[in-house]
């Protein structure tokens, strides 16, 4: 669909260079992205100020009625670029590097019991620290000339009404803003060292499986900046008796009919100890049975709780006895189904 420039422009067709000028300005102050405006109404702006501002492809325009070089990679600026250009970094835009150290990450898998007890684990990992010879300068090292130290050039870019500084990396010193004259024997200009370092991380007793802690500045060191982060993503085993759901564990016996009916016991093996409870007479099939305060402790509130969820095992076979005393019950009041 072909676009009215002048009427995006709020301008009519024999408006001078100097009122296309005079309205983009205007109504880009009022729509401009940093501001709250529409984005795609002022690409529309731009690329209508592109075109009547220019003689030939207003011209040009005049006569086809559509911008003749929107679609042409040579004959005209294309307004995605133009905006990137003038208001967002370009996608090709050399960046000042980030002088920040790398973040690591280290998984850690524990046991229920080490959630349960809260025990400590040494944590062994691998990270570069700024070498101790050269202070992470890599050696003897003087100012970029290229540069004069910042490690980048500036440039002008824009058109006749719109200009931005653009940063460059500077290529004689890769963004580094010095030059090493002489090399460090220690690091061989590297500037840094990979060494083993340890961490004790204490487990909290309310930690939930999958929970990642972060300690500030345990990552790479930066010869230029903050050292980075080190990560602990934890994630809790497979228990062997307990399913861990929040902080109430869940246990699952297998009880037979039997019980159910005349009521028994189940001995939970609780961790370094033993617990029994009591399965009422006459207990509903289904039916959860709470073991309170029993569950994982918590530091700042209530402790969770044991859930038992019997699951109801019936014989796969029966011997003559068993049989004859179960027909038997068929005939019982109790037991007789109703029809």
């Amino acid at each position: 669909m072909n676009k009215d420039y002048y009427k995006i422009l709020n301008i009519n067709r024999g408006a001078t260079k100097d009122e296309v000028k005079k309205s983009f300005r205007t109504l880009s102050k009022q729509h401009h992205p940093d501001k709250g405006g529409d984005e795609n109404l002022f690409k529309q702006m731009s690329e209508a100020y592109d075109v009547l501002s220019n003689d030939n492809k207003r011209r040009e325009y005049d006569t086809r009625g559509q911008n003749p070089f929107h679609h042409q990679g040579g004959g005209g600026s294309n307004m995605d670029d133009l905006f990137n250009q003038f208001f967002r970094n370009q996608p090709n835009q050399h960046r000042q590097q980030d002088n920040v150290g790398r973040s690591l990450n280290i998984p850690l898998s524990i046991t229920l019991d080490d959630v349960f007890f809260g025990a400590t684990k040494r944590l062994k990992y691998s990270r570069h620290i700024n070498c101790l010879s050269c202070h992470g300068f890599g050696g003897t090292t003087q100012i970029c000339p290229a540069c004069t130290g910042r490690g980048f050039h500036e440039r002008m870019v824009g058109n006749a009404f719109i200009r931005q500084i653009r940063k460059e990396l500077c290529n004689t010193c890769a963004g580094a803003g010095n030059m090493i004259t002489n090399t460090c024997n220690t690091c061989n200009g590297k500037a840094q060292n990979k060494v083993d370092a340890f961490i004790d991380f204490a487990i909290p007793t309310n930690l939930m499986p999958g929970q990642s802690f972060t300690f500030r500045n345990m990552g790479d060191e930066s010869p230029k900046s903050q050292p980075g982060h080190l990560t602990v993503q934890v994630m809790v085993e497979t228990h062997k008796v307990f399913k861990l759901i929040g902080k109430d564990l869940i246990y699952e016996p297998e009880i037979n009919f039997v019980d159910v009916i005349l009521g028994g016991k189940i001995v939970i093996p609780y961790f370094n100890t033993n617990l029994n409870i009591d399965i009422p007479p006459f207990s509903e099939v289904g039916q959860d049975f709470i073991v309170r305060g029993k569950g994982m402790p918590r530091s700042n509130e209530i402790d969770g709780n044991i859930v038992v969820q019997p699951i109801i095992k019936t014989p796969i076979k029966l011997n003559n006895r068993e049989t004859e005393l179960l027909n038997s019950l068929k005939e019982e009041e109790n037991f007789k189904r109703e029809i």
